[in-house]
């Protein structure tokens, strides 16, 4: 884990025009309210939180939150159960592989997914049993290809992502019939 946090404290904070950024702001000050509700909520019901878990005062605005780690936020936690879209990480420890597969299955929501491993059967096991449209190995999920789908399963997005696929979705068929 002081892998993870050391990279985490690493990250530049700021403009997102700014090539040295890392991490932007939120959309909205209501977006950082929301996201520290949720932290705070999982702090308090026993997650741990070794960086982050605040919001960053900027010369640029106040929409910035620091990036954070929560290990072991309770599975009823809000951050456990819905799509928290800011810079936050929940770490969860597992005893059996299959339980942690489960364990991300149970959500309604589904986007993409990650998995660290050097195992290639624990991969392909987590290819067909995650319900999620895409799978990164010994990556972060933020991957993203115009040229490929991207879309949300469950109740996560609407309708398909990436260009040829979003022009396909704006379009419609229409049938003519003259009769002469």
């Amino acid at each position: 884990m002081g892998v993870l946090v050391a990279h985490i404290k690493q990250l530049n904070v700021g403009d997102a025009n700014n090539e040295q950024t890392d991490v932007g702001p939120l959309i909205r000050v209501g977006e950082v309210d929301r996201i520290d509700s949720w932290v705070r909520e999982a702090i308090d019901m026993g997650g741990t939180c070794p960086v982050g878990g605040n919001r960053i005062d900027s010369n640029e605005g106040g929409n910035f939150y620091a990036p954070t780690l929560l290990i072991n936020p309770p599975l009823n936690a809000t951050v456990s159960q819905q799509e928290i879209f800011g810079p936050v990480i929940c770490v969860y420890s597992y005893e059996q592989f299959d339980d942690a597969l489960a364990q991300a299955n149970h959500p309604e929501f589904a986007f993409h997914a990650s998995i660290y491993t050097d195992k290639v059967s624990e991969i392909y096991q987590a290819y067909d049993a995650l319900e999620t449209s895409a799978l990164m190995v010994n990556d972060h999920t933020a991957f993203r290809d115009d040229a490929v789908p991207f879309a949300g399963l469950k109740q996560s997005g609407l309708g398909v992502g990436g260009i040829p696929y979003t022009i396909e979705e704006m379009q419609y068929e229409k049938m003519l019939v003259i009769k002469r």
